[in-house]
């Protein structure tokens, strides 16, 4: 699954990987940075519009799934965060799921900046990983260089926008699409690999 932690149909996509987790899925979640285009000090969110449409979407699922969403006022860049979640992955794999919902918590739930390397710190030591030692291996290129190694894998599978899944090298699933849609092709799958030859 590839996502980027600013992204509200990313956060609503977590149902979805939990989904799939509980109908056999090993889901490995990969990032991808959808909005390079923010600057490092991140933008205000606008009032009206499109991304207002998308919030009170995501904020009804949201409700009726009993997941906790909090409108945020502001969008950073997520580079630094992406890159922070991929050193702690490599470097102290224990503690990268708890990094990981903590920054989706951090974003949608808390209203905290996760651009900020004081933020990035806290969440990494609490997720019992040396902040430290993640931050300086950020600063030598390993964050980058794995971020823009899982952008190249994701644009080789025709990966263009978040979340995205892609099952078993045969179904590519975009967006968070309806779960019982998802529960139906991934049940499909399965079933398609456990008949020989099929």
């Amino acid at each position: 699954m590839w996502s980027d932690y600013i992204c509200p149909w990313c956060y609503l996509g977590r149902d979805r990987t939990e989904l799939m987790r509980r109908l056999g899925v090993e889901v490995i979640q990969r990032p991808f940075e959808l909005h390079p285009e923010i600057p490092a000090g991140g933008r205000v969110n606008p009032g009206g519009g499109r991304l207002d449409r998308v919030f009170e979407v995501i904020a009804n699922e949201c409700r009726d799934l009993g997941i906790p969403w909090n409108r945020p006022v502001r969008t950073p860049n997520s580079r630094r965060a992406l890159e922070t979640a991929e050193v702690t992955r490599l470097v102290f794999p224990t503690a990268f799921d708890q990094l990981d919902a903590s920054l989706f918590a951090a974003h949608w739930v808390e209203g905290l900046d996760i651009g900020d390397q004081v933020v990035l710190d806290h969440l990494v030591e609490s997720a019992g990983a040396d902040p430290t030692a993640v931050r300086e291996q950020v600063a030598e290129g390993l964050g980058a260089r794995l971020l823009d190694e899982s952008m190249a894998e994701a644009r080789a599978v025709g990966v263009c926008a978040t979340p995205t899944w892609w099952v078993n090298d045969a179904l590519l699933i975009p967006g968070a699409q309806p779960r019982g849609a998802i529960e139906r092709w991934i049940t499909r799958l399965l079933e398609r690999e456990r008949v020989p030859g099929d």
